[in-house]
């Protein structure tokens, strides 16, 4: 289970706790179609993360709040839960690329 703070459902948008919950994985990395499945709970409703390969190999990251599925697809833009899931993978890497002991 993953955790970041992202800006809350309430007007005010106060900082608020979202985990993510690996679901579902592929046992073949390299396949077509859903890679992984996320479950991200910590706002009004929990919603589904989904990692997706396409036949060419591009990835593409879908989410079922309604922000990602009445603008945020059509637009190109991404919302705070997918945008948060990639601030915690990013993190991760920098994290990785550290001289064993520093960071930890």
């Amino acid at each position: 289970m993953l955790f970041t703070l992202l800006p809350g459902p309430g007007r005010k948008r106060a900082a608020c706790t979202y985990s993510y919950r690996l679901t579902y994985r592929n046992s073949d990395a390299d396949a077509v179609g859903c890679v992984f499945l996320w479950e991200v709970s910590g706002g009004r409703l929990p919603y589904q993360i989904a990692l997706e390969r396409a036949a060419s190999g591009a990835l593409r990251l879908h989410c079922s709040c309604a922000d990602a599925v009445f603008r945020g697809d059509s637009e190109g833009r991404l919302c705070k839960h997918v945008r948060g899931l990639m601030q915690i993978g990013s993190r991760g890497a920098e994290a990785s690329a550290l001289p064993l002991g520093i960071g930890a």
